[in-house]
């Protein structure tokens, strides 16, 4: 029963640390699912994905004398 419980909190945690580092959440939740302990290590020792903004989605926006840039939904 303990094992349950521990798996169901471990996993989200997992997800959640993946998220920060730029992974995916749904692929480190499966994998800490199955690997609990070892998944934390790998993620531990992994680098942190760069963030890619495609400038072709942003749009400018003038105010006065500010230049805002916002991203295109």
């Amino acid at each position: 029963m303990e094992a349950l419980f521990f798996l169901a909190f471990f996993s989200p945690v997992m997800g959640y640390l993946a998220t920060t580092k730029g992974y995916h959440f749904w692929t480190w939740f499966f994998i800490g699912l199955f690997l609990p302990i070892i998944s934390l290590f790998i993620l531990f020792f992994l680098k942190e994905k760069p963030i890619v903004i495609d400038p072709s989605k942003l749009v400018v926006h003038e105010m006065k004398d500010k230049v805002l840039w916002k991203k295109e939904e």
